[in-house]
Parts: structure tokens; C-alpha cells; sequence
């Protein structure tokens, strides 16, 4: 790879020397470390479609990297080129359609702050932005396209859900709303309790949810450790609003702590999450195991599987310094859209399972059995039932074939005919669409390469 490609300087390492491999990988999960052929970091998309077809050329691989928080380390795969966009962070606000147009080596804190100072707006989403509204892709054969609903149709579908199997998305177009007056951030605990009283509580938030009483103005989700559970979330209105929906009267037991707080500033609000996200000790790089289920109306767990799930947690081997199962509910405007409208197709779903085990050395058969029965208790209830998986939380011990089910489901048929179409050499091997093994996507910062 020469200099000046692209009219500047493009900075690339072939990783010669070991004690600056770490750096330059910064590696997600410490239990998967790899190493790439080469890193590049492109200034600009000219210099991304330059690294590309010099892999091309040379018969290699690439995947693309940003935020790098890849459950898998995709995007920094062993004997492949990553091409690592942490310099494309431009940002621009269209202050008539109220469009944002942004790169990928932004972070969502970064969007988010950017979004808020660009005449108050914010992008409501559920687990991560939809892209609808256009982007920018690098392909195969080094070529720049635009996508979108009204223009090459077939590459938008992908890149909502599956964008890193087909190209390496450059920028970013999404649509923003007004920033609420106020937010109200809510918790609820309830320390070491029985099984048969976690099964109450699991039951009784699975029935709200479940309900459809809830408004779309809130998150709603419950967390489970080995320390209790934890209902929390955000409501998008006032204390008021927030204080009539009376969420605890829904509980038979009530939570040992109860903590709201209300914020007048949307950022404020963004930055305290993020803080609380940081101090759960399951964002920063370590040695983890996580996997995910997708839940819907017709796979509720029924009590008689709630309880064997408590009993299972109180009861198994774990072999973790932390675990934590996240059920985040979702609904809201998810589900307005068609499972065939992108490649994410899971609209049905009322909440993910979210599992992380993390572990202060390597991982041992221990941990990574616990999730596994884990997953296979919580499906138990309906046995020949289809589970989806989300595919922001990639499990690289997964079988491709198991993981392209779960990740794509009715839509993995056509999302194989645009790879092949766009891809037929497999030259964007970050994805489980292409056939690989050991082939995912990057969290892109926040999980947009692959947003839904």
C-alpha cells in the first residue's frame, strides 16, 4: 500500500513489531485476540475505496472498523485488512429537512452531542439508528454508490441489518426529530430475593410489557445479576406524565430502592446513560461471553420456564466475576415497518434477551456452557418455536448456519442473492450472509455498519 493515495497520506501498519499489536487492534474480547495482515486509516472514502482495491489486488480480505465493540473482534480478523474509519467523523445538519449526515468513526455519544448542538435535535431508535434515509458504500470493486429507498434499493435493504456483509459504509443519513422538554431517568431494585419471588417479578414485567399499555415515549427493561434485578429505563415527558403511569403498583413485591430523576436537557440525560453504562463494567474491552434471543408475543416464557431459568441461575456453575441478562423491551416504531423492508427482520419483537458473562482470564468451558443452557432454558417453553437473534450481538461460537438463521431469518435468502450480486469473492467477509466461517459484523461505534 502506497502513500498519498486518495490526494493525502494514508496512514497503514503491517503490524511489524508484537508490543504494538494491542494498540493498534484494540481488541473488544480479550478471549479472541487476533491479527490482521495490515490496519489502515483512511482520511476520506477515496482513500477507503483505494485500501480496498489494493486488498483486492493482493488477494485479501478486509473488513471495516470504528467503535471496534464487535463481540467477535470483527473487523479486525486474523490475516484480513482492517480498515480501521476512525477518521471519518464529519457531521452536517440539512436545517430544512432536518436530515444528519455523518461518518462512521463518530461515536453515539459523539451524534448524539452533535445532533443536540445542531438546533436540538435527537434520532429516536430502538437498539441503534435506522439508516433508511441514505448512505454511502464503499463496494467490492472499489466503486462509491449511494443508497437509499428511491436508489439502488437492493443495497439500502442489506445495509439495514446486514450493511458489512456488502461494503463498508462511509457516511450516514438519518432522520431527526425536536429533543423532548424533558426526560425522567427511572430505577427500581429489588435485591436477593427467592426464586418464586424473581419469577413474580419476571412474570409481572413480561405481562406489562406484553399489555400494550405502555407508551412509546420510554425505554422499559429489567436486568438480572446475581446481586438482584433492576428495572430502569427512560420516559421522554414529565415527572407527572411518568409519576401516572404508576409502574411499581404493577408488582407484587415492591423494589427495595426506588431512584427517578428528572432532566430538563436531553444531553444531560444521554451523558448520565452513557456514564451508567460505563460503570456496569460490560462496555469496557475484557474477557467476555455473550449471546442474545429475540422474543415475541407468540414466545413469552411461561411461568413453569421462568422458574427453571431462576432456578438455573441460583443453581448452575458460572464461572464469572460478573454476569448480567439485559431484557430489553422494544416495540414502538419497530414494528411499524415490514419484515421485508431490510434485512433486520425481527419486527414482531417485544423484547431481546441480551446475556454477557465476563470473566478475569481466559474463558473457561464453564462460562461459555452457563450461557449456552442458559439460552437453551429460556427457549424451552415452545421447543419448535423460531428464535431470532440480534445481530449487534454476535456469537462467534455459533455455528454460520445457526447464526444466519437466527440473525436474518425470512430475509437471509435475498440477502445471499445482493451478496452475491455485490460480492460474489466474498471481498467484504463481515457478515454472516456470505457463507464464511467465522464471519460477522463491526459494532461501528454503536452498532450502525449493520444498523437496522
Amino acid at each position: 500500500m502506497s502513500p498519498g493515495i486518495g490526494g493525502k497520506e494514508l496512514q497503514w501498519s503491517g503490524l511489524p513489531r508484537p508490543s504494538q499489536l494491542r494498540h493498534l487492534v484494540s481488541p473488544y474480547n480479550l478471549d479472541l485476540l487476533t491479527t490482521p495482515a495490515a490496519i489502515v486509516f483512511p482520511q476520506n472514502v477515496t482513500q477507503v475505496a483505494a485500501a480496498v482495491k489494493c486488498a483486492v489486488d493482493a488477494g485479501i480480505k478486509v473488513q471495516a472498523k470504528s467503535g471496534g465493540h464487535n463481540y467477535g473482534n470483527f473487523g479486525s480478523s486474523t490475516g484480513e485488512i482492517s480498515v480501521n474509519l476512525e477518521n471519518l467523523q464529519d457531521f452536517s445538519m440539512d436545517h430544512t429537512t432536518w436530515t444528519a449526515k455523518f461518518g462512521p468513526g463518530n461515536s453515539l455519544g459523539q451524534v448524539t452531542e452533535l445532533m443536540y448542538n445542531n438546533g436540538g435535535r435527537q434520532a429516536p431508535h430502538g437498539e441503534t439508528f435506522d439508516v433508511g434515509q441514505g448512505v454511502e458504500v464503499v463496494l467490492a470493486n472499489s466503486s462509491i454508490v449511494r443508497a437509499s429507498k428511491s436508489e439502488n434499493e437492493d443495497l439500502i435493504f442489506a445495509v439495514r441489518g446486514a450493511g458489512s456483509s456488502v461494503g463498508i459504509v462511509t457516511d450516514f443519513t438519518i432522520r431527526t426529530v425536536p429533543v423532548p422538554p424533558s426526560t425522567v431517568d427511572y430505577t427500581y431494585v429489588w435485591t436477593k430475593q427467592s426464586v418464586a419471588s424473581q419469577v413474580k417479578i419476571f412474570q409481572s414485567w413480561q405481562k406489562l410489557l406484553a399489555g400494550g399499555t405502555l407508551p412509546r415515549e420510554m425505554s422499559y427493561g429489567l436486568t438480572v445479576t446475581a446481586n438482584g434485578m433492576v428495572l430502569s429505563g427512560v420516559y421522554f415527558g414529565s415527572e407527572d406524565e411518568f409519576a401516572a403511569l404508576n409502574l411499581t403498583s404493577h408488582f407484587a413485591t415492591p423494589p427495595q430502592v426506588s431512584e427517578t430523576k428528572a432532566y430538563s436537557s436531553f444531553l444531560e440525560v444521554s451523558k448520565a446513560l452513557d456514564a451508567a453504562v460505563s460503570a456496569a463494567g460490560i462496555a469496557s474491552p475484557s474477557h467476555f461471553y455473550a449471546k442474545s434471543l429475540v422474543f415475541t408475543e407468540k414466545t413469552l416464557i411461561p411461568e413453569a420456564t421462568a422458574h427453571s431459568f431462576f432456578s438455573y441461575l441460583a443453581n448452575t456453575k458460572n464461572g464469572t466475576d460478573l454476569y448480567a441478562l439485559n431484557f430489553n423491551g422494544l416495540g414502538g416504531a419497530v414494528g411499524d415497518f415490514s419484515p421485508s423492508e431490510a434485512a433486520y427482520p425481527h419486527r414482531d419483537t417485544l423484547y431481546f434477551m441480551f446475556s454477557f458473562a465476563r470473566t478475569s482470564g481466559n474463558l473457561t468451558d464453564t462460562t461459555i456452557r452457563f450461557l449456552d443452557g442458559l439460552s437453551e432454558v429460556l427457549t424451552s417453553g415452545n421447543p419448535k418455536t423460531y428464535y431470532g437473534q440480534y445481530s449487534g450481538n454476535v456469537d462467534p461460537r455459533e455455528t454460520n448456519e445457526k447464526a444466519q438463521t437466527g440473525y436474518y431469518g425470512q430475509n437471509l435468502d435475498r440477502l445471499q442473492r445482493i451478496k452475491e450480486a455485490v460480492d460474489l469473492n466474498d471481498v467484504s467477509t463481515t457478515s454472516r450472509v456470505g457463507g464464511q466461517q467465522g464471519i460477522g459484523e463491526d459494532g461501528v461505534g454503536w452498532g450502525i455498519q449493520d444498523g437496522e
